[in-house]
């Protein structure tokens, strides 16, 4: 496999996979009609959408040469511990700062961003979460710590 573009058959083929899963475990619910969607519609779209993009990056890359997979364990720790970090922190200091937080912490994963840069992206993500989900979603979650 040293001639196939791995990074795009491997992230083609896991992007399949996740599509794959939700599209069927979608099933589970009501589909609805596209006038009149149930919980199941969506998902279920988005699903099989995601497995045939995976297929269309997958494809062409059985037919190319690539670099070779270089694997960065530190990134992908940061990241994970972003995403823990969101996930543990979110009731207890509210979506603000959870936010603020796993964005800096995922930042670092990139040693080419200065402090500032780093401070200023976690601020805009912060800004268009909260945009998003409290404003343009009407979600009910905690914003601060003290809304907890």
């Amino acid at each position: 496999m040293k001639h196939k573009d791995l990074q795009d058959l491997i992230g083609g083929v896991l992007l399949s996979a996740v599509g794959l899963f939700f599209a069927l475990y979608s099933q589970r619910y009501d589909l609805g009609t596209a006038a009149r969607m149930g919980p199941g519609y969506f998902p279920t779209v988005l699903g099989w959408t995601l497995t045939v993009l995976g297929v269309l990056v997958a494809l062409p890359a059985l037919f190319r040469k690539g670099p070779p997979v270089k694997i960065q364990l530190g990134n992908f720790l940061f990241v994970m511990a972003a995403l823990l970090l969101f996930a543990f922190s979110l009731r207890s200091l509210g979506m603000v700062a959870a936010t603020f937080l796993a964005s800096f912490v995922a930042s670092l994963a990139d040693r080419d961003i200065t402090w500032k840069g780093r401070a200023l992206m976690s601020a805009g993500v912060t800004v268009l979460t909260v945009l998003v989900f409290s404003v343009g979603l009407n979600m009910v979650l905690p914003l601060w710590w003290w809304n907890a």
